[in-house]
């Protein structure tokens, strides 16, 4: 049985790209709004006549998503990864297996950006991000290298965990 070798700080730093290129499109995104509020009429001809205040409303979302992107950012960069956990913990890269068998599934606990999913260097897999509020991070913390458990998956079978970072 061979577990991936898993390099954290180089997919904390893809994270932390995907996270800036967001914030990029946002940004853009933000501009063109409040541009196409700036420039619509600020007198409404008629009651269908919306654009600019669409447009506000939408910039004003734009903007409320660009400080929560600016927020997780901020904290993915700040973020300490440990070194040889013992135990699970924000920072690690844990693989997930039924026991004698293959990492089957990988995840890296982060305090930010759930659900976002990093390809691994071979192509082939990817390691999903959990944050500690989600369900399997809840299972996961805390628990020491090669213990059991059941994770709250489809379908349910004790798995094993492997800490591999």
């Amino acid at each position: 049985m061979s577990d991936p070798l898993v390099d954290k700080a180089s997919l904390l730093r893809a994270i932390v790209g995907q996270v800036e290129e967001t914030l990029r499109r946002m940004d853009s995104g933000y501009a063109t709004a409040r541009q196409a509020t700036l420039d619509s009429p600020h007198v409404m001809k008629s009651k269908r006549e919306v654009t600019g205040i669409e447009a506000s409303y939408l910039a004003n979302g734009l903007a409320q998503n660009i400080q929560e992107r600016e927020h997780e950012l901020r904290d993915l960069k700040s973020l300490r990864l440990p070194a040889a956990p013992s135990r699970v913990t924000l920072g690690c890269v844990v693989g997930v297996a039924a026991p004698e068998a293959e990492v089957d599934r990988l995840y890296f606990l982060l305090p930010v950006c759930g659900g976002m999913e990093v390809p691994l260097g071979d192509g082939r897999r990817t390691v999903r991000v959990l944050t500690p509020g989600a369900p399997v991070a809840k299972a996961l913390l805390g628990k020491r290298l090669g213990e059991e458990l059941m994770l709250p998956l489809q379908p349910i079978q004790p798995v094993c965990v492997r800490i591999l970072v």
